[in-house]
Protein backbone atom coordinates (compact mmCIF):
# COMPACT_ATOMS: atom_id res chain seq x y z
CA UNK A 1 0.00 0.00 0.00
CA UNK A 2 0.90 3.56 -0.62
CA UNK A 3 2.34 5.94 2.16
CA UNK A 4 1.49 8.99 0.58
CA UNK A 5 -2.07 11.10 0.09
CA UNK A 6 -3.38 14.31 -0.77
CA UNK A 7 -6.61 13.43 1.30
CA UNK A 8 -6.67 10.81 4.62
CA UNK A 9 -10.51 10.09 5.99
CA UNK A 10 -10.27 8.20 9.48
CA UNK A 11 -13.63 6.50 9.95
CA UNK A 12 -15.52 4.80 7.52
CA UNK A 13 -18.77 5.79 9.07
CA UNK A 14 -21.34 7.63 8.16
CA UNK A 15 -19.46 11.14 7.13
CA UNK A 16 -16.90 8.80 6.50
CA UNK A 17 -17.98 7.10 3.55
CA UNK A 18 -19.51 9.94 1.81
CA UNK A 19 -17.08 12.13 2.24
CA UNK A 20 -14.29 9.19 0.80
CA UNK A 21 -16.50 8.52 -2.17
CA UNK A 22 -16.89 12.34 -2.93
CA UNK A 23 -13.32 13.26 -2.54
CA UNK A 24 -12.23 10.43 -5.02
CA UNK A 25 -14.66 11.83 -7.77
CA UNK A 26 -11.91 14.24 -8.17
CA UNK A 27 -9.75 12.09 -10.33
CA UNK A 28 -6.83 14.17 -9.29
CA UNK A 29 -6.66 13.88 -5.63
CA UNK A 30 -5.53 10.43 -4.21
CA UNK A 31 -7.85 9.16 -1.13
CA UNK A 32 -7.48 7.25 1.60
CA UNK A 33 -10.29 5.65 3.93
CA UNK A 34 -9.15 4.33 7.13
CA UNK A 35 -11.77 1.91 9.12
CA UNK A 36 -11.35 0.42 12.02
CA UNK A 37 -13.47 -2.59 11.72
CA UNK A 38 -13.81 -5.56 8.82
CA UNK A 39 -14.41 -4.27 5.59
CA UNK A 40 -17.49 -6.87 5.08
CA UNK A 41 -21.23 -6.65 4.38
CA UNK A 42 -22.81 -9.94 5.99
CA UNK A 43 -26.40 -10.98 6.35
CA UNK A 44 -26.74 -9.60 10.31
CA UNK A 45 -25.95 -5.86 8.82
CA UNK A 46 -28.20 -6.57 5.43
CA UNK A 47 -30.99 -7.76 7.55
CA UNK A 48 -33.18 -5.29 8.70
CA UNK A 49 -34.59 -6.86 11.91
CA UNK A 50 -31.15 -8.06 12.85
CA UNK A 51 -30.62 -5.16 14.46
CA UNK A 52 -31.04 -6.34 18.40
CA UNK A 53 -27.94 -8.99 17.16
CA UNK A 54 -25.87 -5.98 16.47
CA UNK A 55 -26.69 -3.77 19.21
CA UNK A 56 -25.68 -6.74 21.46
CA UNK A 57 -22.51 -8.02 19.91
CA UNK A 58 -19.05 -6.99 19.96
CA UNK A 59 -18.16 -8.63 16.25
CA UNK A 60 -19.59 -5.36 14.44
CA UNK A 61 -19.67 -2.82 17.40
CA UNK A 62 -17.13 -0.91 19.56
CA UNK A 63 -19.32 -1.79 22.69
CA UNK A 64 -19.02 1.41 24.92
CA UNK A 65 -20.55 1.59 28.01
CA UNK A 66 -21.26 4.89 30.02
CA UNK A 67 -20.01 5.30 33.80
CA UNK A 68 -22.22 4.79 36.41
CA UNK A 69 -25.41 7.49 36.06
CA UNK A 70 -26.67 8.67 38.88
CA UNK A 71 -29.16 9.94 36.94
CA UNK A 72 -30.81 6.79 36.14
CA UNK A 73 -30.31 5.31 39.41
CA UNK A 74 -26.78 4.54 39.32
CA UNK A 75 -27.17 2.29 35.95
CA UNK A 76 -24.10 2.24 33.71
CA UNK A 77 -25.99 2.75 29.91
CA UNK A 78 -24.41 0.34 26.73
CA UNK A 79 -23.72 2.24 23.68
CA UNK A 80 -23.09 0.40 21.09
CA UNK A 81 -21.23 2.26 17.88
CA UNK A 82 -20.52 0.67 14.03
CA UNK A 83 -16.81 -1.16 14.39
CA UNK A 84 -17.49 -2.07 10.79
CA UNK A 85 -17.07 -0.07 7.17
CA UNK A 86 -20.53 1.88 7.17
CA UNK A 87 -19.65 2.84 10.96
CA UNK A 88 -22.85 3.10 13.02
CA UNK A 89 -25.44 3.48 9.88
CA UNK A 90 -23.88 -0.12 9.78
CA UNK A 91 -25.74 -1.60 12.79
CA UNK A 92 -28.44 1.19 13.49
CA UNK A 93 -31.87 1.31 13.31
CA UNK A 94 -32.45 2.54 9.83
CA UNK A 95 -34.61 5.39 10.38
CA UNK A 96 -33.91 8.38 7.93
CA UNK A 97 -34.99 11.32 9.40
CA UNK A 98 -33.26 15.14 8.64
CA UNK A 99 -34.23 17.10 11.89
CA UNK A 100 -35.99 19.77 12.24
CA UNK A 101 -35.25 23.07 10.22
CA UNK A 102 -35.13 24.81 12.97
CA UNK A 103 -32.32 22.94 14.09
CA UNK A 104 -30.06 24.37 11.71
CA UNK A 105 -31.51 27.92 12.27
CA UNK A 106 -30.51 27.72 15.64
CA UNK A 107 -26.42 26.58 14.82
CA UNK A 108 -26.38 29.73 12.91
CA UNK A 109 -28.48 32.14 14.84
CA UNK A 110 -26.78 30.78 18.24
CA UNK A 111 -23.94 29.19 18.14
CA UNK A 112 -21.86 30.76 15.72
CA UNK A 113 -21.99 28.11 12.85
CA UNK A 114 -22.32 30.57 10.05
CA UNK A 115 -23.79 28.97 6.55
CA UNK A 116 -25.23 26.23 8.45
CA UNK A 117 -28.82 27.41 8.49
CA UNK A 118 -31.41 24.92 7.04
CA UNK A 119 -31.43 27.41 3.76
CA UNK A 120 -27.81 26.16 3.42
CA UNK A 121 -28.02 22.56 4.32
CA UNK A 122 -31.10 21.81 2.68
CA UNK A 123 -29.38 21.15 -0.89
CA UNK A 124 -26.19 19.29 0.62
CA UNK A 125 -29.51 16.59 2.03
CA UNK A 126 -30.93 16.79 -1.60
CA UNK A 127 -27.78 16.26 -3.14
CA UNK A 128 -26.96 13.05 -1.53
CA UNK A 129 -30.59 11.41 -1.59
CA UNK A 130 -32.67 9.64 -3.74
CA UNK A 131 -35.86 9.67 -2.44
CA UNK A 132 -39.40 8.85 -3.92
CA UNK A 133 -42.34 10.88 -3.01
CA UNK A 134 -42.47 14.16 -1.61
CA UNK A 135 -41.84 17.89 -2.85
CA UNK A 136 -39.21 18.41 -5.65
CA UNK A 137 -38.04 21.52 -3.98
CA UNK A 138 -37.32 19.81 -1.14
CA UNK A 139 -36.17 16.11 -1.70
CA UNK A 140 -33.48 14.78 -3.86
CA UNK A 141 -33.88 12.51 -6.70
CA UNK A 142 -30.32 11.49 -8.17
CA UNK A 143 -28.24 11.05 -5.11
CA UNK A 144 -26.26 7.51 -4.28
CA UNK A 145 -28.49 7.41 -0.91
CA UNK A 146 -31.83 5.41 -1.77
CA UNK A 147 -34.20 6.22 0.65
CA UNK A 148 -37.41 5.01 0.86
CA UNK A 149 -40.79 5.12 2.61
CA UNK A 150 -43.06 1.97 3.71
CA UNK A 151 -46.58 1.29 3.46
CA UNK A 152 -47.90 0.81 6.75
CA UNK A 153 -50.37 -2.29 6.72
CA UNK A 154 -50.35 -3.46 10.21
CA UNK A 155 -53.49 -2.04 11.63
CA UNK A 156 -51.89 -0.64 15.25
CA UNK A 157 -49.51 1.39 12.60
CA UNK A 158 -52.68 2.36 10.92
CA UNK A 159 -54.48 3.15 14.32
CA UNK A 160 -50.98 5.23 15.53
CA UNK A 161 -51.86 7.30 12.50
CA UNK A 162 -55.15 7.60 12.51
CA UNK A 163 -54.70 7.91 16.56
CA UNK A 164 -52.80 11.62 16.03
CA UNK A 165 -55.03 12.36 13.67
CA UNK A 166 -58.44 12.14 15.37
CA UNK A 167 -56.52 13.68 18.40
CA UNK A 168 -55.78 16.84 16.16
CA UNK A 169 -52.07 16.67 15.56
CA UNK A 170 -50.74 17.83 12.44
CA UNK A 171 -50.33 14.88 9.93
CA UNK A 172 -47.34 15.34 7.97
CA UNK A 173 -47.15 14.19 3.90
CA UNK A 174 -43.42 14.22 4.64
CA UNK A 175 -41.36 14.75 7.61
CA UNK A 176 -38.04 15.25 6.00
CA UNK A 177 -39.79 18.36 3.66
CA UNK A 178 -41.25 21.37 4.65
CA UNK A 179 -43.37 19.80 7.73
CA UNK A 180 -41.35 18.03 10.37
CA UNK A 181 -43.94 18.26 13.55
CA UNK A 182 -46.87 15.40 12.99
CA UNK A 183 -47.97 12.13 12.78
CA UNK A 184 -46.17 10.64 9.82
CA UNK A 185 -44.63 7.77 8.25
CA UNK A 186 -41.22 6.95 8.85
CA UNK A 187 -38.69 6.88 5.75
CA UNK A 188 -36.05 4.08 6.06
CA UNK A 189 -32.67 3.49 4.76
CA UNK A 190 -33.66 -0.20 3.56
CA UNK A 191 -33.87 -0.82 -0.32
CA UNK A 192 -35.25 -4.40 -1.59
CA UNK A 193 -35.13 -5.71 1.85
CA UNK A 194 -31.75 -4.57 2.22
CA UNK A 195 -29.95 -1.79 4.74
CA UNK A 196 -28.67 0.44 3.03
CA UNK A 197 -25.67 1.37 4.55
CA UNK A 198 -23.58 4.49 4.06
CA UNK A 199 -20.73 1.87 2.43
CA UNK A 200 -23.68 0.26 0.48
CA UNK A 201 -24.92 3.76 -0.85
CA UNK A 202 -21.77 5.66 -1.27
CA UNK A 203 -18.77 2.72 -1.75
CA UNK A 204 -20.55 1.16 -4.65
CA UNK A 205 -18.18 -1.65 -6.95
CA UNK A 206 -17.50 1.72 -8.76
CA UNK A 207 -16.36 4.04 -6.51
CA UNK A 208 -14.42 1.48 -4.84
CA UNK A 209 -13.04 0.75 -8.56
CA UNK A 210 -11.37 4.27 -8.42
CA UNK A 211 -7.46 3.95 -8.71
CA UNK A 212 -7.40 7.38 -6.64
CA UNK A 213 -9.34 5.34 -3.81
CA UNK A 214 -7.44 3.52 -1.11
CA UNK A 215 -9.31 1.19 1.27
CA UNK A 216 -7.32 0.15 4.69
CA UNK A 217 -10.00 -1.68 7.28
CA UNK A 218 -9.01 -3.58 10.35
CA UNK A 219 -6.95 -0.09 11.04
CA UNK A 220 -7.19 1.87 14.39
CA UNK A 221 -5.53 5.42 14.44
CA UNK A 222 -2.54 5.50 17.35
CA UNK A 223 -2.67 9.03 16.70
CA UNK A 224 -3.00 11.94 14.07
CA UNK A 225 0.92 13.08 13.49
CA UNK A 226 2.16 17.14 13.27
CA UNK A 227 4.87 19.04 12.21
CA UNK A 228 4.83 22.31 14.60
CA UNK A 229 1.18 22.94 14.54
CA UNK A 230 0.34 21.56 10.94
CA UNK A 231 -1.19 17.52 10.78
CA UNK A 232 0.82 15.67 8.65
CA UNK A 233 0.47 12.18 8.73
CA UNK A 234 -1.68 9.58 11.15
CA UNK A 235 -0.30 6.84 12.72
CA UNK A 236 -1.94 3.45 12.60
CA UNK A 237 -1.61 0.06 13.85
CA UNK A 238 -2.67 -1.77 10.73
CA UNK A 239 -2.83 -5.72 9.57
CA UNK A 240 0.96 -5.91 8.64
CA UNK A 241 2.08 -3.91 11.62
CA UNK A 242 2.18 -0.06 12.66
CA UNK A 243 2.27 2.37 9.72
CA UNK A 244 2.33 6.13 9.41
CA UNK A 245 0.20 7.21 6.34
CA UNK A 246 1.24 10.95 5.52
CA UNK A 247 -1.10 13.88 3.73
CA UNK A 248 -0.23 15.99 1.19
CA UNK A 249 -3.40 18.64 1.92
CA UNK A 250 -5.64 17.50 4.45
CA UNK A 251 -6.83 14.88 7.25
CA UNK A 252 -10.36 14.55 8.39
CA UNK A 253 -12.05 12.47 11.38
CA UNK A 254 -15.04 11.53 10.55
CA UNK A 255 -15.05 8.52 13.63
CA UNK A 256 -17.98 9.72 15.60
CA UNK A 257 -19.07 11.27 18.67
CA UNK A 258 -16.69 8.79 20.71
CA UNK A 259 -13.92 8.53 18.09
CA UNK A 260 -13.42 11.79 16.67
CA UNK A 261 -13.08 13.47 20.49
CA UNK A 262 -10.37 10.57 21.55
CA UNK A 263 -8.56 10.61 18.34
CA UNK A 264 -8.14 14.79 19.21
CA UNK A 265 -6.93 14.56 22.43
CA UNK A 266 -4.23 10.86 21.63
CA UNK A 267 -2.90 13.32 19.47
CA UNK A 268 -2.41 16.55 21.57
CA UNK A 269 -5.30 18.18 20.98
CA UNK A 270 -7.34 18.87 24.00
CA UNK A 271 -7.61 19.97 27.72
CA UNK A 272 -3.90 20.60 28.58
CA UNK A 273 -4.35 19.62 32.25
CA UNK A 274 -5.67 15.98 30.96
CA UNK A 275 -3.44 15.34 28.18
CA UNK A 276 -0.23 16.45 31.10
CA UNK A 277 -1.98 14.20 33.55
CA UNK A 278 -1.72 11.20 30.65
CA UNK A 279 1.61 12.46 29.36
CA UNK A 280 0.84 13.54 26.03
CA UNK A 281 2.76 16.31 24.79
CA UNK A 282 0.10 19.28 24.50
CA UNK A 283 0.20 20.37 20.91
CA UNK A 284 -3.29 22.52 21.31
CA UNK A 285 -4.83 23.51 24.59
CA UNK A 286 -8.66 23.13 23.55
CA UNK A 287 -10.70 22.09 26.55
CA UNK A 288 -14.25 22.04 23.99
CA UNK A 289 -12.80 18.53 22.80
CA UNK A 290 -14.88 15.72 24.66
CA UNK A 291 -16.56 18.52 26.72
CA UNK A 292 -20.38 18.86 25.20
CA UNK A 293 -21.58 15.25 25.40
CA UNK A 294 -25.20 14.91 24.20
CA UNK A 295 -27.46 12.30 23.76
CA UNK A 296 -31.27 11.14 23.10
CA UNK A 297 -32.90 9.33 26.09
CA UNK A 298 -35.99 6.82 25.57
CA UNK A 299 -38.40 5.30 27.10
CA UNK A 300 -40.77 1.98 25.96
CA UNK A 301 -44.14 2.74 27.06
CA UNK A 302 -46.28 -0.36 26.36
CA UNK A 303 -49.30 -1.91 26.66
CA UNK A 304 -51.21 -5.69 25.83
CA UNK A 305 -53.06 -6.16 22.29
CA UNK A 306 -56.43 -7.76 22.49
CA UNK A 307 -56.11 -8.65 19.16
CA UNK A 308 -53.52 -11.05 17.27
CA UNK A 309 -52.22 -8.18 15.19
CA UNK A 310 -48.79 -7.82 16.76
CA UNK A 311 -45.08 -9.34 15.72
CA UNK A 312 -45.23 -11.78 18.48
CA UNK A 313 -45.96 -14.76 16.16
CA UNK A 314 -43.04 -13.74 14.00
CA UNK A 315 -41.03 -14.29 16.61
CA UNK A 316 -41.99 -17.77 17.44
CA UNK A 317 -41.45 -20.66 16.07
CA UNK A 318 -42.46 -21.97 13.59
CA UNK A 319 -43.21 -18.89 12.18
CA UNK A 320 -39.98 -17.75 13.01
CA UNK A 321 -38.09 -19.71 10.45
CA UNK A 322 -40.32 -18.56 7.58
CA UNK A 323 -39.48 -15.16 8.11
CA UNK A 324 -36.04 -16.15 7.78
CA UNK A 325 -36.64 -18.52 5.03
CA UNK A 326 -38.53 -15.40 3.49
CA UNK A 327 -35.77 -13.17 3.67
CA UNK A 328 -33.28 -14.99 2.48
CA UNK A 329 -34.70 -16.07 -0.60
CA UNK A 330 -37.03 -13.34 -1.40
CA UNK A 331 -35.77 -10.06 0.87
CA UNK A 332 -39.20 -9.99 1.74
CA UNK A 333 -41.59 -10.39 4.47
CA UNK A 334 -41.03 -9.39 8.03
CA UNK A 335 -37.55 -9.28 8.50
CA UNK A 336 -37.15 -6.54 5.15
CA UNK A 337 -38.58 -4.06 7.72
CA UNK A 338 -37.35 -2.14 10.62
CA UNK A 339 -40.83 -2.11 11.56
CA UNK A 340 -40.86 1.32 12.65
CA UNK A 341 -43.09 2.57 10.22
CA UNK A 342 -44.76 5.43 11.69
CA UNK A 343 -43.41 8.20 13.65
CA UNK A 344 -44.70 11.45 15.33
CA UNK A 345 -42.29 14.24 16.39
CA UNK A 346 -44.68 16.87 18.70
CA UNK A 347 -44.20 19.21 21.39
CA UNK A 348 -45.05 18.44 24.71
CA UNK A 349 -46.80 21.91 26.05
CA UNK A 350 -47.59 25.03 24.75
CA UNK A 351 -44.98 27.90 24.40
CA UNK A 352 -41.93 25.17 22.21
CA UNK A 353 -41.67 26.36 19.16
CA UNK A 354 -39.95 22.85 17.61
CA UNK A 355 -41.07 19.20 18.67
CA UNK A 356 -39.24 18.32 21.51
CA UNK A 357 -40.99 14.59 21.40
CA UNK A 358 -40.54 11.77 19.28
CA UNK A 359 -43.18 9.15 19.24
CA UNK A 360 -41.76 5.58 17.41
CA UNK A 361 -44.63 2.91 17.41
CA UNK A 362 -43.69 -0.90 17.27
CA UNK A 363 -45.94 -3.40 16.97
CA UNK A 364 -44.32 -5.63 19.51
CA UNK A 365 -42.62 -5.13 23.19
CA UNK A 366 -39.78 -5.87 24.49
CA UNK A 367 -39.30 -7.29 28.41
CA UNK A 368 -37.02 -5.58 30.31
CA UNK A 369 -35.94 -8.30 32.30
CA UNK A 370 -34.74 -10.45 29.39
CA UNK A 371 -34.55 -8.19 26.38
CA UNK A 372 -37.12 -10.79 24.59
CA UNK A 373 -40.29 -10.39 23.54
CA UNK A 374 -43.49 -10.95 25.67
CA UNK A 375 -45.32 -14.16 24.75
CA UNK A 376 -48.64 -12.47 24.86
CA UNK A 377 -49.74 -10.04 22.08
CA UNK A 378 -48.51 -6.51 22.94
CA UNK A 379 -46.99 -3.11 21.16
CA UNK A 380 -44.57 -0.29 21.94
CA UNK A 381 -44.57 3.53 21.71
CA UNK A 382 -40.76 4.84 22.18
CA UNK A 383 -41.09 8.22 23.72
CA UNK A 384 -37.85 9.83 22.97
CA UNK A 385 -36.98 13.46 24.42
CA UNK A 386 -35.92 15.28 21.58
CA UNK A 387 -34.06 18.23 23.14
CA UNK A 388 -32.25 16.99 25.97
CA UNK A 389 -30.45 19.45 28.52
CA UNK A 390 -28.40 17.35 30.22
CA UNK A 391 -24.43 17.94 28.95
CA UNK A 392 -21.85 15.14 29.69
CA UNK A 393 -18.21 14.87 28.69
CA UNK A 394 -15.50 12.73 27.06
CA UNK A 395 -12.11 12.03 28.79
CA UNK A 396 -9.39 9.93 28.14
CA UNK A 397 -9.21 6.55 30.26
CA UNK A 398 -5.04 6.96 29.42
CA UNK A 399 -2.65 7.26 26.72
CA UNK A 400 -3.30 3.83 25.04
CA UNK A 401 -5.49 4.06 22.23
CA UNK A 402 -6.80 0.97 22.12
CA UNK A 403 -7.95 1.79 25.99
CA UNK A 404 -11.93 2.96 25.76
CA UNK A 405 -12.72 6.54 26.70
CA UNK A 406 -14.53 7.28 29.70
CA UNK A 407 -18.01 8.61 28.87
CA UNK A 408 -20.01 10.41 31.48
CA UNK A 409 -23.73 11.93 30.36
CA UNK A 410 -25.29 13.26 33.11
CA UNK A 411 -28.27 12.11 32.31
CA UNK A 412 -31.47 13.49 33.90
CA UNK A 413 -29.59 15.61 35.92
CA UNK A 414 -31.59 19.02 34.63
CA UNK A 415 -35.14 18.34 35.80
CA UNK A 416 -36.30 19.95 32.51
CA UNK A 417 -35.54 16.62 30.68
CA UNK A 418 -37.60 14.78 33.35
CA UNK A 419 -40.30 16.97 32.73
CA UNK A 420 -40.50 16.41 28.85
CA UNK A 421 -40.83 12.77 29.99
CA UNK A 422 -43.64 13.51 32.27
CA UNK A 423 -45.47 15.27 29.90
CA UNK A 424 -44.93 12.82 27.22
CA UNK A 425 -45.70 9.90 29.06
CA UNK A 426 -49.45 11.59 29.69
CA UNK A 427 -49.36 12.10 25.99
CA UNK A 428 -48.87 8.66 25.31
CA UNK A 429 -51.23 7.32 27.38
CA UNK A 430 -53.55 9.92 25.73
CA UNK A 431 -52.79 8.53 22.08
CA UNK A 432 -53.40 5.22 22.96
CA UNK A 433 -56.95 5.66 25.16
CA UNK A 434 -58.11 7.10 21.69
CA UNK A 435 -60.87 5.63 19.66
CA UNK A 436 -58.80 4.70 17.21
CA UNK A 437 -56.59 1.87 19.84
CA UNK A 438 -60.12 1.38 21.20
CA UNK A 439 -59.61 -2.56 19.28
CA UNK A 440 -56.34 -3.23 20.43
CA UNK A 441 -56.20 -1.34 23.51
CA UNK A 442 -55.07 -3.48 26.39
CA UNK A 443 -53.73 -3.30 29.98
CA UNK A 444 -50.50 -1.22 30.40
CA UNK A 445 -47.73 -3.21 30.93
CA UNK A 446 -45.19 -0.56 31.41
CA UNK A 447 -45.26 1.66 33.38
CA UNK A 448 -48.28 0.55 34.40
CA UNK A 449 -52.11 2.34 34.91
CA UNK A 450 -51.09 2.22 39.14
CA UNK A 451 -48.40 4.88 38.45
CA UNK A 452 -49.56 7.81 38.40
CA UNK A 453 -47.33 10.27 40.98
CA UNK A 454 -45.09 12.31 40.10
CA UNK A 455 -42.69 10.63 42.52
CA UNK A 456 -43.68 7.03 41.12
CA UNK A 457 -43.11 8.44 37.87
CA UNK A 458 -40.07 10.02 38.15
CA UNK A 459 -38.52 6.72 39.67
CA UNK A 460 -39.58 4.25 36.87
CA UNK A 461 -38.49 6.73 34.51
CA UNK A 462 -35.06 6.45 36.22
CA UNK A 463 -34.78 2.58 36.08
CA UNK A 464 -36.33 2.23 32.36
CA UNK A 465 -35.04 5.59 30.15
CA UNK A 466 -32.44 4.13 27.85
CA UNK A 467 -29.67 5.54 24.94
CA UNK A 468 -31.67 6.37 21.19
CA UNK A 469 -27.88 5.41 20.05
CA UNK A 470 -27.54 9.61 19.69
CA UNK A 471 -23.99 10.57 20.67
CA UNK A 472 -22.93 13.88 19.38
CA UNK A 473 -21.46 17.49 19.72
CA UNK A 474 -18.32 16.66 21.78
CA UNK A 475 -16.19 18.39 19.16
CA UNK A 476 -19.05 21.18 18.65
CA UNK A 477 -18.81 23.97 15.81
CA UNK A 478 -18.44 27.86 16.53
CA UNK A 479 -16.86 30.68 15.54
CA UNK A 480 -13.14 31.48 16.63
CA UNK A 481 -12.61 33.04 19.59
CA UNK A 482 -15.35 30.65 21.41
CA UNK A 483 -13.23 28.22 23.89
CA UNK A 484 -16.22 26.40 23.96
CA UNK A 485 -15.98 25.46 20.15
CA UNK A 486 -13.77 22.99 18.40
CA UNK A 487 -13.98 23.28 14.87
CA UNK A 488 -15.07 26.35 12.30
CA UNK A 489 -18.10 26.58 10.27
CA UNK A 490 -15.60 25.41 7.66
CA UNK A 491 -14.97 22.60 10.12
CA UNK A 492 -11.61 23.14 10.35
CA UNK A 493 -10.23 22.47 14.04
CA UNK A 494 -9.46 25.79 15.91
CA UNK A 495 -5.68 26.52 16.77
CA UNK A 496 -4.19 23.77 14.21
CA UNK A 497 -3.47 23.38 10.37
CA UNK A 498 -4.04 20.49 7.67
CA UNK A 499 -7.16 18.95 9.96
CA UNK A 500 -10.80 19.14 9.81
CA UNK A 501 -13.71 17.17 11.46
CA UNK A 502 -16.53 16.04 9.46
CA UNK A 503 -19.56 13.87 12.05
CA UNK A 504 -22.32 14.21 14.43
CA UNK A 505 -19.07 15.19 16.64
CA UNK A 506 -19.60 18.61 15.26
CA UNK A 507 -23.60 19.36 16.20
CA UNK A 508 -23.46 22.20 18.43
CA UNK A 509 -26.60 20.88 19.84
CA UNK A 510 -27.73 17.47 18.89
CA UNK A 511 -30.65 17.75 15.98
CA UNK A 512 -34.28 16.53 17.07
CA UNK A 513 -33.65 13.34 15.12
CA UNK A 514 -32.29 10.76 14.76
CA UNK A 515 -28.40 11.71 13.73
CA UNK A 516 -27.50 9.05 10.40
CA UNK A 517 -29.20 11.99 7.61
CA UNK A 518 -27.17 14.46 9.44
CA UNK A 519 -24.34 12.82 9.90
CA UNK A 520 -24.16 11.89 6.05
CA UNK A 521 -24.95 15.11 4.92
CA UNK A 522 -22.28 16.78 7.15
CA UNK A 523 -20.04 14.21 5.74
CA UNK A 524 -21.36 15.87 1.89
CA UNK A 525 -20.87 19.24 2.39
CA UNK A 526 -17.38 18.96 3.92
CA UNK A 527 -16.15 17.31 0.30
CA UNK A 528 -16.98 21.14 -0.81
CA UNK A 529 -15.09 22.73 2.15
CA UNK A 530 -11.84 20.29 1.57
CA UNK A 531 -11.42 21.03 -2.38
CA UNK A 532 -12.13 24.45 -2.03
CA UNK A 533 -15.41 24.13 -4.09
CA UNK A 534 -18.13 27.31 -3.81
CA UNK A 535 -20.98 25.99 -1.12
CA UNK A 536 -24.24 24.91 -3.05
CA UNK A 537 -26.37 28.38 -3.24
CA UNK A 538 -28.84 28.53 -0.46
CA UNK A 539 -32.45 27.37 -0.68
CA UNK A 540 -34.84 29.92 -0.39
CA UNK A 541 -37.56 27.06 0.15
CA UNK A 542 -40.14 27.63 3.57
CA UNK A 543 -40.59 25.78 6.07
CA UNK A 544 -43.45 24.73 8.05
CA UNK A 545 -43.79 26.06 12.28
CA UNK A 546 -46.83 25.50 14.19
CA UNK A 547 -48.51 28.69 13.80
CA UNK A 548 -50.82 28.08 17.30
CA UNK A 549 -47.26 27.04 18.82
CA UNK A 550 -47.21 29.74 21.10
CA UNK A 551 -50.88 28.69 22.84
CA UNK A 552 -51.24 25.36 22.06
CA UNK A 553 -49.93 21.99 22.22
CA UNK A 554 -50.74 20.43 18.80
Amino acid sequence: MQREFDFIVVGGGSAGCALAARLSEDSSSTVLLIEAGPDVNPWQVRMPLAVDSLLTSTTYNWAYESEIEAGLGGRVMAHPRGRVMGGSSAINGMVYTRGNPQDYDEWRDNHGCAGWGYADVLPYFMRMESAKGGDDRYRGRNGPLRVTRPEPKNPLNVAFLEAGRALGYPVSDDSNGPQHEGFAVAEQTIVNGQRNSSAAAFLNPAVRARPNLTISAKTLVEKIVFEGRRAVGVKCQTPGGTKVFRSHREIVLSAGGVGSPHILKLSGIGPADELQKHGIAVVHDAKGVGANLQDHLDLPIQYMCKQPVSLRRSTEWPRKAFVGINWFLFKSGVAASNQFEVTAYVRSRAGIPKPNLKFEFFPLSISHSNFKPYPQEAFQIHCTVETSYARGALRLRSADPADRPILQFNYLSDDRDMQTFREGIALVRELVASRPFDAFRGAEIEPGEALKSKQALDEWIRLRATTAFHISSTCAMGRSGDPNAVVSPELKVHGVEGIRVADASIMPVVVTSNLNATAMMIGERAVDFCLGRPQLSPSNEPYWVNPNWQTSQR
